[in-house]
């Protein structure tokens, strides 16, 4: 015998209160976000194969090779059916969540002090998150709008 208890746990054990269960979903969110960075890396390859075929003629050996002369063009189009639109939102509102659980947790992990006085959390959000977010987002669309 051992001596050391070993205290059962339910699989769900997560289930068991709502900070757990916001937790986990977290945590979650960033499997979506890791399987949209496969599809962003994929759509990076299709624009060097795109690229690297710019001159090739159609019944070439690179179609063979690689199965068309414009592989960034068709995998945009397949980026466009329903499937993948929705795989699209479901890694937006991953993403989101992942970015405002993480707001949330900042006070608490890094908090900032102005002098003796710790500055409440929710200005702390607003200066170190959503700040930066809404002012970064602001110049993208500036930049791309104009």
């Amino acid at each position: 015998m051992s001596g050391q208890y070993h205290r059962p746990h339910r699989w769900a054990w997560w289930t068991e209160r709502p900070g757990y269960m916001r937790f986990m979903i977290r945590e979650l969110t960033s499997v979506f976000m890791a399987g949209y960075l496969v599809v962003f890396v994929l759509t990076l390859a299709k624009v060097g194969a795109g690229e690297a075929l710019a001159g090739a003629t159609p019944g070439t050996i690179e179609d063979v090779l690689f199965g068309s002369p414009h592989p960034f063009a068709e995998w945009i189009a397949e980026m466009r059916s329903p499937g993948w639109m929705a795989a699209h939102a479901v890694a937006l509102a991953a993403a989101v969540w992942h970015a405002v659980t993480f707001f949330g947790a900042v006070p608490q992990a890094m908090p900032i002090f102005l002098g003796e006085k710790r500055l409440p959390a929710p200005v702390a959000m607003i200066v170190m998150g959503y700040g930066p977010w809404l002012t970064v987002t602001a110049v993208i669309l500036w930049w791309v709008l104009r």
